[in-house]
């Protein structure tokens, strides 16, 4: 039997094991028992199982009888990427700079991670103003969005490889019709063009229609796009205007950052 053979149970265990830790979201803060038993299809004593070997690794917390939360093991963790992540340290380096333009506007780098696009550092306020009222940005370090969702993960998209753009429709075409990116193949592949072309994405929210947003690609040397650096303004025409002529500046931040993570990179 070859290794990979040998292998797949583990492999298979510590999957499941992390998929449980994907039942966490910014609206879900607790799990029980029974929701890892039903999402799964274990049996009471696997799950209880492998939520003991979650907390035994910190990785959960058991807050009462079957209820678990995160454990601190994840705040040890994020203090180290903190002080690790390439992409992070180099947007610090770099991203000071937009402070100066973060007059009603907010800055987000996100890094492209798990088939999504992942907020790593912001400059900028919380609160956007639109029409007299302050609209409050839902975005921030450890915000995932999916590709099809927004300026910041439309662009990541755009500059994927062909191979992965067409199976990316094929897997998730229903979600691509909804995002507005295309009721076929033709038009998504033409959509995502031409933000190749022009060299930015933009959108006005779904959930605020106040708010635009437009982003560029950060593009590693090996010509990979490794994330994108978002700007996030009131959905007004002037301001709009004023964002699509900031473009040079965030293409050029952009390209500051990925010579950052370079020399990052090689200094390690």
């Amino acid at each position: 039997m070859a290794a990979a053979e040998r292998e797949t149970p583990a492999t298979s265990a510590f999957s499941r094991l992390l998929q449980i830790l994907d039942l966490f979201t910014l609206d879900k803060h607790t799990i029980r028992v029974e929701e890892v038993m039903d999402r799964f299809g274990m049996v009471q004593s696997t799950a209880y199982r492998y939520l003991k070997e979650l907390c035994d690794a910190g990785l959960l917390a058991q807050q009462g009888k079957g209820v678990y939360s995160l454990g601190r093991r994840i705040v040890e963790l994020e203090r180290l990427l903190q002080l690790s992540d390439p992409l992070l340290l180099a947007g610090r380096q770099v991203m000071d700079g937009l402070q100066k333009l973060a007059d009603n506007r907010t800055f987000l780098l996100c890094a492209y991670y798990k088939d999504a696009a992942l907020c790593v550092h912001k400059v900028g306020p919380d609160e956007i103003a639109y029409q007299g009222a302050l609209m409050k940005i839902l975005r921030g370090r450890g915000t995932v969005l999916s590709l099809f969702s927004g300026a910041g993960s439309q662009v990541i998209l755009a500059n994927l490889p062909p191979h992965q753009i067409k199976s990316k429709y094929l897997t998730s075409a229903a979600q691509i019709a909804d995002a507005g990116l295309g009721a076929e193949w033709k038009d998504f592949r033409n959509q995502l063009s031409v933000i190749r072309k022009k060299g930015f994405a933009e959108t006005i929210g779904k959930m605020n229609p106040g708010m635009h947003s437009l982003a560029v690609p950060v593009m590693r040397q090996d010509g990979k796009v490794a994330g994108s650096l978002l700007m996030i303004g009131p959905a007004q025409p002037d301001a709009m205007q004023q964002a699509v002529e900031l473009v040079p500046t965030l293409k050029a931040t952009a390209d500051q950052i990925a010579l950052a993570v370079q020399a990052l990179d090689r200094d390690d």
